[in-house]
């Protein structure tokens, strides 16, 4: 049986579940007993990784946070064969039946999640490094692509971006309307939000949470667009001919947005980069300048906001991950969400 966490069950005196598969690795076999106070969870990897672990109390429905605390084979650099956890007094299943608990094992990408009421925030790592901002490579006909050029050498710090476009329901958890055109499912990206609409959203999420949110540059945005440091010089955020396995744009989207999430991620587990709602970014529309740049901001006035990664209504051009798109700050439009960066994903009080 597979379940929508993308975990296999396994009967085991109750059950369990492992990534089947991310960044390569395979995780099976996974096993449990009990020995009094003792919890012994076994698996087998055929590749080398990082590996955590997180239990459920009500039968898979929700999952804690990565469990601490335990010892054998789990964290950092872990070997490939058959493989063992222990956990001594696990305070999270205490008094729990065993028939509501669910183990997973996972590959530990480095993500960090925020949670808010029921809502979860996966926020992806993106080590800092440099690349060529711009259109690197003309890969499809485009009118014009003065806009994207010159090229330039960008630097970055690190940052964590969300994994997904931000939803409606945690649109409405934080704000208590919803504002979107489309509202079938609370799993779609929140669209028809104006830039500064954003703005009070991310004070709100930010008070609530105690992390300190912002919409990504336009240079993070490329950046993460292009998969970072594991950026493969795609043309399109994760591929550069299959475009409908990876966004959900004009000639795939049927002129409605889809839930997040549902195509395949770039290098670094990034979803809908391109298509479904084009995503605010923090700056302000200038040129570009031909000179290297190290965390660039852009300017500190202008009339419109820059907008990235193309929607529903865009041709296969719209979706690259050099396309530019700009709009005035205080409008709003059906195919225009976000998606959010952290500094760091320590609490601003920590």
């Amino acid at each position: 049986m597979k379940t929508n966490h993308n975990c296999w069950l396994f009967v085991v005196a109750a059950l369990l579940c492992a990534m089947p598969r991310l960044h390569a690795q395979t995780i099976s076999d996974v096993s449990f007993e009990k020995q009094g106070e003792q919890l012994v969870v076994k698996y087998s990897l055929d590749k080398p990784c990082d590996i955590r672990m997180r239990v459920s109390t009500n039968k898979g429905r929700t999952y804690s946070l990565p469990l601490q605390n335990l010892s054998g084979d789990i964290g950092k650099g872990i070997e490939k064969g058959e493989r063992q956890i222990i956990a001594y007094s696990l305070t999270e299943i205490r008094g729990v039946e065993d028939s509501l608990l669910r183990f997973c094992v996972e590959v530990d990408d480095g993500s960090a999640e925020i949670r808010y009421e029921d809502n979860i925030l996966k926020m992806m790592p993106v080590e800092g490094g440099s690349f060529q901002m711009g259109c690197v490579r003309k890969g499809v006909a485009k009118h014009s692509y003065e806009a994207e050029l010159p090229v330039h050498d960008v630097t970055l710090n690190s940052f964590y971006i969300s994994s997904c476009e931000i939803t409606q329901r945690l649109w409405v958890a934080i704000m208590g309307d919803n504002p979107s055109r489309w509202q079938t499912s609370d799993s779609l990206p929140v669209e028809q939000v104006s830039w500064n609409d954003v703005q009070i959203f991310i004070a709100r999420l930010s008070q609530l949470t105690g992390y300190r949110f912002r919409l990504p540059t336009e240079a993070e945005w490329e950046f993460a667009a292009r998969g970072g440091n594991r950026s493969n010089n795609y043309v399109f955020p994760g591929t550069d001919g299959d475009l409908g396995a990876y966004c959900w744009y004009g000639s795939n989207s049927g002129n409605v947005t889809h839930p997040v999430g549902q195509k395949k991620a770039n290098e670094l587990g990034l979803y809908d980069m391109g298509g479904n709602v084009a995503e605010w970014c923090c700056d302000w529309m200038e040129p570009y300048q031909s000179g290297a740049a190290t965390n660039p901001r852009g300017p500190k006035h202008g009339e419109n906001r820059i907008l990235r990664g193309g929607s529903i209504n865009s041709p296969s051009w719209g979706c690259t991950v050099s396309d530019r798109c700009w709009y005035l700050p205080d409008h709003s439009y059906g195919c225009y969400g976000f998606r959010l960066v952290l500094d760091s994903v320590e609490k601003e009080d920590e």
